[in-house]
């Protein structure tokens, strides 16, 4: 991972968005400019890049030691003892971070206690959330290849569970024993929250595992990840539990064929929202329409969802190194709901699907 060529590519873009710097705290940008996973806490700690592509970080003295050897920035530290106060004027001399200075950040990612900080210094504060992310939405090989391990993860930790489900099992617990097998195949932690949705709780697109224990002939919704190398998977299926009715069926293949369609659909040039439509136009002819409430998809990389948004009116065309979503489902209230979701990169002249597990109905 060359991160400071990350940081020269930044710098390119700053005096055309007419920043001097941009600031970020601990979060995936931070970690795609320097390779350092650091923790959002109490504690002050920031990281800078100016136009020269020089970056500078601020951090409590006990982080110190955790950062890597060969890193390639200059450091103001701290101690609990002392406070930052001293370390944030060594972080702006460092960048030259003065009151001439605009500064960009990211307004889903910066809070206001970072914020009044650097307004102290007197910089005028610049929301550019779209100079980062547009920068993070075409992977490198070594993103893409930390991405396939993750996949690979989540297809593994699915493929130990399967066998261990059966009618009666509880919401909770199959969310636990997804989540021991992402760690046991490697995941370093739960980039989102768990959902299963049992019978018609799966009909709440982001519902929350409960005690409520799986019934005979009821759909099961997983949508789970996993996260090797700082890089995310997001996998989504739905299974079967014992004979499920006719209108369950019908209702799940018409989801598999949407987001087979979607996934073929994706190649250089194709618009974000081309396939978004390509995949509603499969479950509207199903009359299903009204039941698919969100948008196809969305990014993959350091975080769950990043851009870009496959969503209907996004004309963003595909490039080569694009990761996300395609992910289908519909939500029949009180009922049942379904779900079919792969992360796809795209190649020279088409994609590549990264999640395997199987996408035909499995009956338990």
């Amino acid at each position: 991972m060359d991160t400071s060529r990350r940081a020269q590519r930044l710098a390119a873009l700053l005096e055309k968005r007419g920043l001097t710097h941009l600031v970020a705290a601990p979060g995936a940008t931070f970690r795609y400019l320097t390779g350092v996973a650091a923790h959002l806490s109490e504690r002050l700690t920031l990281c800078g890049v100016g136009r020269d592509g020089a970056v500078a970080l601020l951090v409590p003295e006990l982080e110190l030691s955790g950062l890597p050897a060969d890193g390639k920035w200059s450091v103001a530290a701290y101690t609990d003892a002392a406070g930052p106060v001293q370390a944030v004027d060594e972080f702006a001399r460092l960048l030259g971070l003065s009151d001439k200075s605009a500064v960009g950040y990211e307004e889903m990612a910066l809070r206001q206690f970072e914020y009044r900080v650097l307004s102290r210094i007197g910089c005028a504060m610049r929301v550019a959330d779209d100079l980062i992310s547009g920068i993070r939405a075409y992977k490198e090989a070594d993103e893409i290849a930390r991405l396939r391990d993750a996949a690979r993860v989540v297809d593994s930790a699915l493929d130990r569970t399967v066998p261990l489900l059966k009618v009666g099992v509880s919401e909770l617990e199959i969310a636990a024993e997804l989540e021991y097998r992402l760690r046991q195949a490697g995941s370093e932690g739960l980039p989102f929250a768990t959902i299963v949705g049992s019978g018609p709780r799966g009909a709440l697109p982001h519902g929350s595992p409960s005690a409520r224990k799986t019934r005979p002939g009821e759909l099961v919704v997983l949508d789970y990840g996993a996260t090797v190398g700082g890089y995310v998977a997001d996998i989504t299926r739905t299974l079967a539990f014992s004979d499920p009715d006719d209108r369950s069926v019908r209702a799940y293949d018409a989801v598999r064929r949407a987001q087979a369609a979607g996934v073929a659909a994706c190649r250089p040039g194709v618009t974000l929202d081309r396939i978004d439509r390509t995949v509603r136009e499969v479950i509207e002819q199903a009359g299903l329409g009204r039941y698919f409430t969100h948008r196809t998809g969305h990014g993959l990389g350091l975080e769950a969802h990043e851009p870009p948004s496959v969503v209907q009116g996004n004309e963003t065309a595909l490039r080569e190194g694009m990761v996300f979503t395609i992910e289908p489902g519909v939500y029949l209230p009180d009922a049942f709901g379904i779900r079919i979701e792969d992360d796809v990169a795209v190649t020279a002249d088409g994609v590549e699907v990264l999640t395997a597990f199987p996408r035909e109905l499995i009956v338990l």
